[in-house]
């Protein structure tokens, strides 16, 4: 609580911060003494009181489309171009009717409600996602619920597609000479996203190291940007290029200032037809980055230098790849065990040593 001072008139003085207003607003008692003191304190009290009744009014008159859209803003300059352009997604098609709502009146049932019916239209991750976006703007807003008590549907672990170091041999021979050889190459051989081969230029390659420091991203709007930082700070990185990909990278023609001019829906729409039509699965871009940290897993590189190359500030990528690498190798492990529990059955059981 604010404390009164004595002027040199004998009067007492509150100055309380208005945050809404910017400025300082005063209260003053005539009063002189221990009275003055107490009754400017106490002016300056019951306005704080009441100013917060009329902001907590005024808040909860919000509704939750409002709230959310007020949260996104306040966010837009701290997080990363194609997190906001995901959080308008949800603000434009996720919220539904829930949306006109007053966040004054909302109870952890109408928020429960609201769960139940994304479920039936979005996956368990897109669900938890509107979730997360939306319990953030009410806590933002004070709107206090028990929200330990709000189920989310659980989330299915879905198998990741990684090809095989044959399927990534078909690639890089399918992709060559084609518009999409170097991006395509460049994810497979480094590991590369694909925002951060989207943002290679020439000038990042002196013949021997591509240095990564950029992402090209779809903003709010959909429109493609340069984003002059990458993912983390691990993402920050100069890699040696392999003998294939500077083979490729020399003999380029460079019609543009990026060394992949084609923008990452492009780029997958015309590897997706290749592998269409060459008999392999319908990979993702991302998929070959997977490949990458795979190759180099069973290479044995340590994770340290694993993660290094990809640019990862943690090791959850690399853990979602040894699981991959220990599922492909179960039937193959499950028939060394058997074949060992076989030869020592057949082994000649000495039952002389029994006597």
């Amino acid at each position: 609580m604010a404390t009164a001072k004595e002027l040199p008139s004998g009067s007492w003085r509150v100055r309380v911060y208005d945050k809404e207003t910017g400025k300082y607003i005063s209260f003053t008692s005539e009063l002189k003494g221990k009275a003055g003191k107490n009754e400017a304190e106490l002016m300056a009290k019951e306005w704080q009181v009441n100013r917060k009744q009329t902001q907590k009014k005024h808040t909860g008159n919000k509704t939750v489309h409002l709230c959310v859209e007020e949260y996104i803003k306040s966010k837009e300059n701290l997080l990363s171009p194609s997190s906001i352009r995901g959080y308008y997604i949800i603000l434009r098609n996720a919220l539904g009717d829930f949306g006109t709502q007053k966040i004054g009146t909302i109870t952890e049932k109408d928020l429960q409600c609201w769960i139940n019916e994304n479920v039936t239209k979005y996956s368990p991750k897109s669900v938890k996602n509107q979730y997360g976006l939306v319990s953030a703007a009410l806590k933002q807003n004070h709107i206090h619920l028990d929200f330990d008590t709000i189920r989310l549907p659980r989330l299915q672990k879905a198998e990741k597609r990684i090809p095989t170091e044959e399927e990534i041999s078909k690639i890089l021979h399918l992709v060559e000479n084609t518009s999409i050889e170097l991006a395509v190459t460049i994810a497979i051989t480094l590991g590369l996203r694909q925002s951060e081969i989207a943002a290679l230029k020439w000038s990042d390659y002196n013949g021997v190291t591509l240095k990564i420091h950029a992402a090209k991203v779809p903003d709010k709007n959909n429109q493609y940007i340069i984003k002059n930082t990458t993912k983390s700070e691990a993402s920050t990185r100069e890699i040696e290029v392999d003998t294939l990909l500077k083979k490729r990278l020399d003999r380029a023609e460079r019609t543009s200032e990026f060394i992949s001019p084609l923008l990452p829906e492009s780029v997958l729409k015309r590897f997706n037809n290749i592998c269409t039509q060459n008999g392999l699965p319908r990979f993702t871009m991302h998929a070959q980055r997977h490949g990458n940290a795979s190759m180099m897993l069973a290479k044995g590189v340590p994770d340290k230098y694993a993660m290094k190359r990809l640019g990862q500030s943690s090791p959850n990528m690399i853990k979602d790849v040894y699981q991959h690498l220990y599922a492909s190798k179960e039937k193959e492990v499950a028939q060394t065990v058997s074949d060992a529990f076989s030869e020592i059955y057949d082994t000649k059981y000495d039952t002389d040593s029994k006597k």
